[in-house]
């Protein structure tokens, strides 16, 4: 396997948390660390995950 293949398949750090898995929310007043929804926490990135996805179902059912 070439080296562009296996760079092609190899995890790739989550760039949302700079692969710790942690972000840092300010909502509510003060910083709180939370798992990072782009990666749920793993510091890699998830291929055809949506970090907006459980927002846009809470939404869309208060909407109802």
């Amino acid at each position: 396997m070439t080296e562009e293949a296996v760079a092609a398949i190899a995890p790739q750090p989550c760039s949302a948390c700079r692969g710790s898995g942690v972000v840092i929310s300010n909502l509510g007043g003060e910083p709180q660390e939370l798992a990072c929804p782009w990666c749920d926490g793993g510091g890699v990135t998830l291929r055809e995950h949506d970090a907006q996805a459980h927002w846009r179902a809470a939404a869309d059912a208060a909407a109802l």
